[in-house]
């Protein structure tokens, strides 16, 4: 194996094993929720465990707002230590926790140290990936936040049938800290080879796709913003067109991923599912997000701008397709035995489609526009996603519960998800557009 490729996997490994230990630090306070409640000691509610998410969300969206600009001042590779020693730190506070009070600051600081994991592998992957490999190296990083949260909700989950839920805690940082001192003396900040992306770069036969690569890679070597203070890349940020529209983009699509939020409770109302049987069933989600990021690593690289344009677009028509049919099949007169596969299946299909779309092509923008700033630049489109998601949840609420039901709730994903296309297929058309220059 060439030393070149050797240290990419080597730093792709660490940055995936990382987040990976970041998020199941974060999803600790969903899996200890039930423990939570049930231990009679913490004389804890579901009012007080609602409050730790609902506060958690608010740490994410503070966190983005710190952990961009202090990424592009300290380094990816520091970024990255910090968030994993800092989240194994606070899983152990959380679990060590008395009262509400503290519960909901810990849960508040966890997901707000959290938020350092993308910004760090922003910086990183800019260093040591060539523009031609950003796509697979994003479809694959994608995968940790999905698959870390499958595998650490079933171990965990199980550990709780034999420990103490602050056991479960403190074992969850031992993990994460032994990851992180693997991470420690494998993950480096940059090559020490100056030339290391000239030589990383693959032959291809389109000709279309070697300009585009050529020009990224010339383009991230003597970048626009290089040598520009936080202050003038945020206003060159504000001016440019391709900004707006990924913010746009990534709201909506920040919104169509909440749906998951909503799949357990639509499941169980609709089709008269017992709690257990709609949260199990809801999974075709994530699993669906993940088939799509795994099949986003063998085809994004292949495409040109233009080629991306025409795909991202097509996904997002589909997806827009599975909301419709979920809209009218109570309508169809198929019966109870059909509708719910059925279901099943377009809620899947929905995650396979959307997935590649919210995660990958605002990575590269943020890498190929943000250049020195690539770290703010992603933690300031994400704080706009959450903004969003906050609101679709707030709005979708009560909605569900309004007298149109589901069928309100539906209304609104359905204008979410083909306002959401537009947007998509203007910022890829941008893109494509700005490739040319």
């Amino acid at each position: 194996m060439k030393e070149k490729t050797r240290l990419q996997l080597t730093m792709l490994g660490c940055m995936y094993l990382g987040y990976g230990a970041m998020m199941v630090c974060r999803q600790m306070v969903t899996i200890l929720s039930p423990a939570l409640l049930a231990d009679e000691t913490l004389g804890l509610t579901k009012t007080n465990i609602g409050d730790f998410l609902a506060y958690g969300t608010i740490g994410a969206l503070v966190g983005k707002l710190i952990w961009g600009p202090l990424g592009d001042k300290i380094g990816g590779r520091l970024t990255f230590l910090l968030g994993i020693l800092l989240s194994a730190v606070l899983v152990a506070a959380f679990g060590l926790s008395p009262n509400v009070t503290a519960f909901t600051a810990f849960s508040f600081l966890l997901y707000c140290v959290k938020s350092s994991g993308w910004p760090g592998m922003t910086k990183l992957v800019g260093e040591w990936y060539h523009p031609q490999k950003y796509g697979r190296v994003w479809g694959i990083l994608s995968t940790s936040s999905r698959a870390s949260v499958v595998v650490g909700t079933l171990a965990f989950g199980w550990m709780l049938g034999f420990a103490s839920w602050r056991t479960v805690a403190f074992t969850a940082t031992v993990v994460s800290l032994l990851i992180g001192i693997v991470c420690y003396f494998f993950l480096q900040d940059k090559p020490a080879d100056p030339e290391f992306l000239k030589a990383d770069e693959e032959s291809v036969d389109d000709a279309e796709k070697i300009a585009e690569a050529e020009k990224a890679l010339e383009n991230k070597l003597r970048h626009p913003l290089n040598e520009t203070s936080l202050a003038q890349g945020l206003l060159a940020f504000a001016k440019s067109t391709r900004f707006w529209f990924v913010v746009v983009m990534l709201m909506g699509l920040t919104c169509l991923m909440a749906f998951l939020d909503f799949v357990p409770m639509y499941l169980m109302e609709v089709f008269q599912l017992s709690p257990s049987k709609a949260a199990m069933a809801s999974s075709v989600f994530p699993i669906g997000s993940l088939v799509g990021l795994l099949a986003s690593v063998a085809f994004y690289d292949k495409f040109s701008k233009k080629g991306l344009r025409r795909i991202l677009t097509l996904t997002l028509c589909i997806a827009t397709g599975c909301v419709l049919t979920l809209q009218f099949l109570p309508q169809l007169g198929l019966g109870p035995e059909k509708n719910f596969p059925i279901a099943l299946g377009m809620i899947l299909i929905f995650g396979i489609m959307t997935s590649p779309a919210y995660y990958i092509p605002m990575s590269i923008f943020s890498i190929e526009f943000g250049g020195p700033h690539s770290a703010t630049l992603v933690c300031l489109i994400d704080a706009f996603g959450f903004a969003a998601s906050a609101s679709f949840g707030f709005i979708g609420g009560r909605l569900a519960d309004s007298g149109g039901g589901w069928s309100s709730f539906m209304a609104m994903l359905i204008a979410t998800s083909f306002i959401t296309t537009v947007s998509v297929w203007l910022f890829m058309n941008a893109e494509y557009r700005a490739s040319l220059k």
